[in-house]
Order: structure tokens, then sequence, then C-alpha cells
């Protein structure tokens, strides 16, 4: 034997392949010798169905597969002064785990078991001195979005990852505007639990590729489920992608809409693999699904408050603080967006800083994060652009059709009405309920009309804008 290894890593000759261990059925260890014993653990979810955790006794290293991580990758390897990456890690979670909580919450009873020195994620850095307030973070993120709303139900199955791309997307607008969402892969998911979801929900949507034409036998099975199960009263919705003609999505179409269900988002078709600003558009159509949601909630719901109510005086007094109307602009790559903001205010002199209110919701929340830039143009009294920026968009459509603008040296659009703007940085921002505070610092700005008052937006009420 050893005159064969000898010869096969003689100098010219090729390496010996390293010993490969195929792992089926119930093992769940490889013994590496030198007491290393690899644990694995299953931690399927709706997005990662193969998804699996693997632990190591002798170094107490967790291999925690897509927890636990973020999108960055930088040179720094573990987590010295770990709160840099904060906002970061939070974000990583919102984006690919807030939608699955069910199975993100299995997922973590299982790997708290081993009690971790050290967390070596898929992505982003090792974590050792915050691992256990992370730990901690992941249980309270997940349960602030799991008591945040009624729950959608979002059933959909994947041929080669673009309908999933696009119900992630769907499902993230969601969890943004205020709603739940239970993630539910038809090839994983059982049908006692498809039955279970549409039963449980406020509403529901459904996704599917087109493959030969037709959709996928667990997609016209889920449907079955769905028509005979979900209360014609819970708002629905329809997507899909597809490579030609996008048969399935008309069929899921048809047959929603002839089981006496109303649309609460327009059908959702894709061709080929989504880009940016598609998934963007998706986003803002499961925002809009979920406020559509809430609201029918509210008004199942809605109690007449007694007259003198202390809540509702403190609404009224909230709703004497006044601030200036201005439409915040912001743009990164190819997705662009703008809203209308009175909750801005001057925060700082040295250097002149500014805080922006941002709904969750909001399209433009995704776009201030921090090193983020965007400007903020302020409105004159009478502006006619505040009209119409109050209105509702449809997901995806131009904010800035038929408007005179130019760009900023930030790359953020300059509105021409405006009496005056500044070009910001996100420097911070903070979670504050259901909004995020940004702090940004003003870097350079003008007045553009120095004779126009600022227009104020007056409310009778602090409990809406």
């Amino acid at each position: 034997m050893r005159s064969l290894l000898a010869d096969r890593f003689a100098p010219g000759t090729a390496a010996l392949p390293p010993e490969l261990k195929v792992i089926k059925g119930d093992e769940t260890t490889v013994d590496l010798g030198q007491g290393h014993c690899l644990e694995f653990v299953r931690i399927p979810t709706p997005r990662w169905p193969d998804g699996l955790a693997t632990f190591d006794r002798a170094s107490e290293i967790l291999f925690s597969d897509k927890f636990y991580g973020a999108h960055v990758c930088g040179d720094q390897v573990l987590d010295e002064g770990w709160t840099v990456y904060a906002d970061d890690r939070r974000f990583f979670f919102d984006s690919l785990h807030a939608p699955q909580l069910r199975q993100v919450n299995n997922a973590l009873d299982k790997m708290e078991e081993f009690m971790p020195a050290l967390i070596a994620p898929n992505h982003g850095p090792m974590v050792r001195y915050g691992r256990v307030e992370l730990m901690k973070q992941y249980r309270e993120w997940g349960s602030k979005t799991a008591s945040q709303g009624p729950m959608v139900a979002l059933i959909y199955a994947s041929a080669y990852g673009n309908t999933a791309a696009v119900g992630q997307a769907i499902a993230s607008g969601i969890t943004k505007g205020g709603a739940t969402v239970e993630l539910i892969n038809c090839e994983q998911a059982s049908p006692a639990d498809i039955k279970e979801a549409v039963e449980q929900c406020s509403g529901f949507i459904i996704g599917s590729p087109t493959l030969g034409g037709h959709a996928p036998t667990q997609i016209q099975t889920a449907l079955g489920i769905v028509i005979a199960n979900a209360a014609k009263t819970k708002p629905a919705g329809v997507f899909g992608s597809f490579g030609w003609s996008g048969e399935a999505i008309d069929l899921l179409e048809q047959k929603v809409q002839d089981g006496g269900y109303k649309f609460a988002m327009n059908t959702i078709r894709v061709k080929f693999a989504p880009d940016a600003g598609t998934l963007k558009s998706c986003e803002e159509a499961g925002t809009d699904f979920a406020q559509y949601v809430r609201r029918a909630e509210k008004r199942r719901t809605r109690r007449t408050k007694r007259r003198g109510d202390v809540s509702d005086r403190t609404s009224q007094a909230m709703g004497r603080v006044v601030g200036a109307l201005c439409i915040v602009t912001a743009k990164r790559d190819e997705v662009e967006t703008a809203m209308l903001a009175s909750w801005v205010s001057q925060a700082t002199f040295s250097p002149p800083g500014l805080t922006v209110a941002v709904a969750k919701e909001r399209a433009v929340e995704a776009l201030m994060c921090e090193g983020d830039a965007f400007v903020i143009n302020i409105l004159p009294e009478d502006s006619p652009l505040s009209r119409k920026f109050m209105r509702d968009y449809e997901p995806g459509e131009d904010r800035f059709k038929d408007l005179d603008t130019e760009i900023a040296d930030n790359g953020c659009r300059i509105i021409h009405g405006a009496s005056a703007y500044m070009e910001c940085k996100v420097s911070q921002r903070m979670e504050c309920g259901d909004h995020w505070i940004t702090y940004a610092v003003a870097e350079q700005g003008d007045v553009l009309n120095p004779n126009a008052l600022t227009a104020l937006h007056h409310r009778k009420s602090g409990s809406h804008y």
C-alpha cells in the first residue's frame, strides 16, 4: 500500500482522488477520525427543501447553511465588533426567512440543541462573540413578524427557480405590508398542510411555471384543495413564469375566477428569469395585497370607539404635529422610485443632517439603507406635485412619467417644481414600530424658489397620514 501511494504521489503523477462517502437513508453522522464526527440535521424550508445543518462536537462548530448569515463578503473572518453587520443580518433574515417562519422555527429548534461555540453560515462572517444574541434575535424577529397581522397563504411550484424567485419577492412585499405569509412549496408540502393553510389564511396567492403547455401536477392538486376549502370571501392572486406561452398562468387565473374569488392583485406573468426591476414590482404587488387584506380584516373587526376614548384623544393630539411635504426620490442600479413624505425633520447642525420616517411597506424603503443615496425635494404651498404623489401607484408604475426632472450628482432625481432640494446619503437607520427612521447627511443642495412658502401637512389624527 505504501509503495502504491508513493507511486501515485510521485512527482509528475496525478493526485489520488479524495475518498467520497454518500450519506443515504437514516445515516446522520460521518466519523472523520481524531475525534471529529459530523452530525447532519435536515432543516428543510420551502425555498431550500434540501437544507442541511452540520455540527462537529469536537470543535463545537455549527455549519448553519442559510441561517445566521448576511449578504456581505469582506476580509472579516469572525465577528469582532459584530454589531457592524447588525443591519445586514436583519436584512438577510427579512429577505430570506420572514416568509417561511413555521419551517424556520422548526430549524432553529434543531440547531439550538447543539449549543455551538462558533456558527459558520454559508453567507457572511462566522459568528463567535455574538452567537447567543444572534440566535435570540432570530427568535425575536420571527415572533415580531408572526404577530404583525393577518396571514396570506402563498402556494407555488417552480421548475427552474424563476417562479420561486417571483414568489419570494411577493412574499417579501407581503411581510413589508404588515401581514404574515405562509410560503408553501407544493413539491414538498402535503395536502393536509395546504388545506390547513388555506382554511386559516385571510387571503391566498398561487403561482406556477408552464411545462409543456400545462401546470405541474402538484399545482393542479393544490388548486383543487384551495377551491374546495378556501372561503369565497378571501381575496386571491395568481402569478407565474414561463418560457414561451404561459398557459398554466391562464389556467390558474380562470379557475380562481370561476371559483368566485375576488382578485386583490393583477395577475403577474414573467417571461424567463425576472430581473431586478421585475422583482421590485412583484414586491410592490405583495405589499398592495397585504394592505388589501389588512383593510378587509379591519372592516370585519372594526368596533365603534367610545367618545372621549383616551387613545383616540392621544391620536388627535399627535395629529397636531406638522411636517413639511417633500418628495423623496431614490435609485439603486436600475430600480428607481419615489414617495411623498411629511415626517422629515432636521436632526443635526454639524454635519447637516436630517431624519426621514419611512413606513416599512413603502417601495422606497429598500433603497434607503445605510450608504444609499436619495434626494429630498421640498414642495411649495399648493403644489400639484403633492396630489400626484398622494395617489396609489400600480406595482412597477413609473412615478416620474410626465414630470420635469434632472439627475442629481448622487444619481437620484431632482424634481423641477420643488422649492428646494437636498442630496443626501444614509448614515444610520433605526427600526421603530411600523416605520424605519433614517438619518442622513445632506451633502449638497439648493433653493430653487426663494420666495415660496413650504407646504405643510396638517392632520386631524396621529393614527394615519
